[in-house]
């Protein structure tokens, strides 16, 4: 048979609305005394509803309905072969079967605030169960819970609130109750109230050294041991085995750690801390970055919040057992315990640290022959790293060596701290000289902003793809990312890898970096020197960093260009600083072994949660890259297609390009198939060009008719445009109110005025119909320098270029135009570039006060330049169509939309506006923006307002709104 789906809707008959009924609850009290009466509104059942719940409880006597689902479960059950179900056969009522069965699977699952909402209503009988737990409850007074003996002989007055707290006990069964468990908190009723006892005072004791239950003829008893414990500070009575058993027994600080008890000293200990709480600790802290001190002062609150009593202060004691602890724990995990041949002391470099077990490692994982492999599948033997610096984690001038030594030296994520030290003794500062722009590694690089500091920082390396911090890839920065501190811990972590393994390696400063690490590394001392001369590794900048370089850089080291990179990003080295972050704050005032220490912790459980995900993580890869393969090449496709012959040459320059990169650097000779060819001439190839022309005709004769000639005074004109549009800009953003400022606009005026009046001299002889349409301006009140109209060839109409105008200054007008375009558009990619780097940077590294202040003038000054290229432009394009005639310059009007970043970030928030504005005040934008498009004819002019420039008014309205238009620029 075949089942069909249907809705519920469609076979339950339709519930008519409900209609609610007031209703009075009365409850009574606890004690008996008071009626607690509340009311409510609740909702009258539909007669569906009632009948399906009246059916659900069996209240219903009614025959009527049989049982659907046990009619079908025994036709289902008389078929021969059930597994194979005819069409024929016929379960009756499938529909309602169906129907039902869709409503009992139904569940009713309540949002966070329902379930709180409903809670409230039982508020108050939760507040009086808990004042219940802190009376007797239903415990007896007159006979023992244990012993049952009356009260006459043992009073029931104690209970233990970690195993039995509703029950009362007598002295002689609580004691018996807890010969075992001596740190539970134990109460005594005392007639008003249950107060906190200790165990010893009802003769409670610890014995060591012994079996349970035996006696040792001669203890070393010591009245007042303190114990750490979960749930608080205790004091017992601990009795040390000291009769001639105690050479089984062990000395005393043996006789705690086998009971599981961690002594505070080995010499005679007084203070000890059960591995419970040690653990616990130490899971918070890896997990939650708790500190020491507050953790126990969160015990000194369990054991007495009120302070009514006197605490034994073990706060150091506990915080030196945890520094123990974790080394011990450290190397227990790292196979020492089993390693009957050597002691700590001779651990080897990096071996109590976790390694990654995906990265490419001979003998381990990769096969015998991987050498062999053929050219376009060695990529699967590569191994990525990615090195970066973090300045949160400072360390101050506190303690020393000496004091707080180091108990791993070397023995896992940190360097050896000793040799590296001697290194950098002999370092001078180096001047680390950048060539390209927003490296914050270089901004920070040699800084001043270490007073009162013994360490500025870390630097790490991981596995870019896995992101393990590498075996003593670790190190600490004195003063800001110097390339002798990374240099070092990037030679130190190699050592623990093949020098026959291809090594890309990602850093945000690569393009500076690479450049003399090979002879850095090699003159490193001899612990982590290496010749990378002889191993081939391959330098790259992480996707996002990238965005803040040069296009030299984004072209040389960009992973998108790298075969064999994939979809590595090299940004992983990033995450572990939001896991380490945290604790800046504690290990801040720690020394430098504690620090140390503490921070190899850290790095070790970072490594352990990578390590236990891995299967996950390469699962989703896989699965994702398989789905991705499948839509990539299947728009591969399409596209080859689509270009057809023309990607056979394409795929085989891409190729010959990256064969090209395998040889030296020195030897590479194939083009960078990425790289966008030079959009044209420049401003200065076509003054170049042009001179060159008139040089040429002044030798065969040819006069000007001035010394300044054409193509310069064309120039001066362009120049003077510039520089009006540059003090317009600055004239909108600043205020020019104190002296100083309204001194420095004057000079910068009277200086454009002189240019001006130079340049007129020469546009009379040149352009002599400037002079009538200059005579013919009307000027409403006073004139800003700024505001003067400038009249080139192609401000002119046609009659006045052909009767007013000296011949060859269209041409060159033209030629000069089409250049500044180019210009104008390649700088105003690059500031927009520029610009998305500056967010992010100020976004990730700006938190001073002092250095917003820097990061807004910067973003400042970057918008200017857009704004002043973006005009640039549109005075240029319009020239052109002026010139060209409309729709024929070769050029698309700039328009607001078109000046975005490549990150998306400006269409992201520009969806996220039209999903929040309706159609209605969209159309009113629209027309806004129509209404004021007259206002920046020079600038925004449409294919309509060229088409209207030979118009006498459009012309005449265009000469006397230039300086309105540059106003609104």
């Amino acid at each position: 048979m075949k089942f069909q789906k249907v809705k519920l809707r469609d076979i339950v008959p339709p519930t008519p609305p409900y209609a609610t009924t007031s209703v009075q609850l009365d409850e009574l009290s606890n004690d008996g005394r008071r009626v607690k009466r509340k009311a409510m509104e609740t909702k009258i059942p539909s007669p569906v509803k009632k009948t399906r719940m009246h059916s659900a409880a069996g209240e219903s006597g009614s025959t009527d309905s049989p049982d659907i689902f046990a009619s079908a479960l025994e036709t289902y059950s008389n078929l021969e072969n059930p597994f194979f179900v005819d069409d024929s056969t016929r379960i009756q009522n499938v529909e309602l079967l169906i129907g039902t069965a869709a409503v009992r699977a139904s569940r009713r699952y309540l949002t966070l605030d329902q379930s709180l909402l409903e809670w409230k209503l039982v508020a108050d009988d939760y507040l009086a169960e808990m004042m219940r737990n802190e009376g007797r409850g239903d415990g007896n007074l007159k006979t023992c819970f244990c012993c049952r003996k009356p009260s006459n002989e043992r009073a029931p007055l104690f209970r233990c609130l970690d195993c039995f707290p509703e029950d009362l006990v007598c002295i002689h069964c609580c004691k018996d109750l807890h010969e075992f468990r001596p740190l539970d908190v134990v109460e005594k009723w005392n007639g008003k109230f249950f107060e906190r006892i200790s165990l010893k005072s009802i003769g409670i004791s610890v014995q060591l050294g012994h079996t349970a239950r035996s006696v040792c003829p001669n203890p070393r008893v010591i009245e007042n041991f303190t114990v750490i414990h979960v749930n608080g500070i205790h004091t017992v009575r601990l009795q040390y085995c000291g009769c001639p058993n105690q050479l089984l027994a062990g000395e005393w600080w043996q006789q705690l750690l086998r009971r599981r008890w961690f002594p505070a000293t080995h010499i005679e200990p007084q203070t000890a801390a059960t591995y419970r709480v040690m653990n616990m600790f130490h899971v918070l802290t890896l997990q939650g970055k708790v500190t020491t001190y507050d953790f126990y002062a969160g015990l000194e609150k369990m054991t007495d919040n009120a302070v009514l009593i006197s605490l034994p202060d073990r706060y150091r004691s506990f915080s030196r057992m945890m520094k123990e602890w974790r080394h011990l724990k450290m190397a227990k995990r790292s196979g020492h315990g089993n390693d009957g041949e050597r002691t700590l002391a001779e651990t080897k470099n990096g071996e109590m640290g976790i390694k990654c077990p995906a990265c490419p490692c001979p003998d381990v994982n990769l096969p015998a022959n991987w050498k062999e492999a053929p050219a376009k599948k060695r990529y699967l033997y590569w191994i990525f790293f990615a090195i970066d610096a973090c300045f949160r984690l400072k360390r101050r001038l506190v303690s020393s060596e000496a004091r707080d030594p180091d108990l791993d030296v070397g023995g896992s994520y940190f360097t050896e701290d000793g040799v590296f030290r001697e290194y950098l003794r002999e370092v001078t500062d180096q001047h680390e000289m950048s060539t390209c722009t927003g490296l914050s590694a270089l901004d920070h690089g040699n800084t001043k902003h270490s007073r009162g500091y013994a360490t500025t920082g870390v630097g790490i390396g991981v596995c870019a793809r896995h992101e393990f911090i590498q075996l003593n890839g670790a190190v600490d920065l004195q003063k800001g990312e110097r390339y002798a501190n990374m240099d070092y811990a990037f030679g130190s972590f190699l050592r623990h890898h093949h020098p026959s393994l291809t090594k890309i390696v990602s850093y945000d400063i690569a393009c500076q970096w690479y450049k003399h690490v090979v002879r850095r590394v090699k003159l490193l001392p001899s612990l982590v020197a290496c010749d990378l001369g002889i191993q081939k590794i391959k330098f790259a900048i992480p996707k996002l960093h990238i965005h803040g370089h040069q296009l030299t850089c984004q072209l040389n080291f960009s992973l998108n260009w790298l075969r064999g990179a994939g979809r590595t990003d090299g940004e992983g080295v990033e995450r572990p600083w939001a896991h380490l972050g945290p604790m800046a704050s504690s290990t801040r005032d720690m020394g430098p072994g504690s620090r140390h220490r503490t921070m190899n912790d850290h790095f070790g459980h970072w490594n352990w949660v990578k390590l236990i995900g891995l299967g996950v993580l390469l699962r989703k890869r896989h699965q994702l890259a398989k789905k991705e393969f499948e839509s990539q090449n299947e728009s591969l496709s399409e596209f080859t297609r689509g270009k057809g012959i023309k990607t056979v040459e394409w795929k085989k320059r891409i190729e010959d390009w990256e064969d090209d990169q395998d040889r030296p650097e020195a030897e590479r000779t194939v083009a960078n198939p990425y790289e966008l060819p030079k959009s044209g001439l420049t401003e200065h190839d076509v003054r170049l060009r042009l001179a060159e022309e008139e040089a040429r005709q002044a030798q065969n004769g040819s006069f000007s008719l001035h010394e300044v000639g054409p193509t310069a005074f064309i120039s001066q004109l362009l120049e003077l445009e510039d520089q009006q549009c540059n003090l317009s800009l600055d004239i909108a953003a600043n205020s020019f109110e104190t002296p100083s400022q309204k001194t420095s606009l004057m000079e910068r005026q009277t200086k454009l005025m002189r240019l001006m009046g130079r340049i007129r001299s020469i546009q009379a002889l040149y352009m002599p119909a400037t002079i009538q349409l200059l005579g013919q301006r009307t000027i409403d009140g006073e004139e800003h320098v700024e505001d003067i109209p400038i009249i080139s060839p192609s401000t002119l109409s046609i009659q006045e270029r052909s009767s007013g105008c000296h011949g060859d200054l269209t041409r060159i007008e033209e030629q000069l135009r089409d250049a500044q375009i180019r210009g104008a558009l390649d700088s105003l990619r690059n500031h927009l570039h520029m610009k998305s780097r500056l967010l992010t940077y100020r976004k990730s590294n700006v938190k001073a006060q002092s250095m917003i202040t820097k990061s807004q003038a910067l973003l400042k000054r970057n918008q200017k330049q857009i704004d002043s290229d973006s005009h640039r432009y549109r005075t240029a394009w319009l020239s052109l169509e002026r010139l060209c005639g409309v729709g024929n310059s070769g050029w698309h009007r700039l328009r607001p939309s078109d000046m975005r970043m490549m990150d998306g970030g400006e269409d992201r928030a520009l969806g996220m506006a039209r999903k929040r504005v309706g159609k209605k005040k969209q159309a009113a934008e629209a027309a806004a923006n129509a209404s004021t498009s007259d206002d920046l004819d020079l600038h925004t002019a449409d294919v309509q307002d060229v088409e209207e420039i030979d118009d006498g008014t459009a012309l005449q309205r265009a000469r006397n709104g230039v300086g309105e238009g540059f106003r609104e620029t």
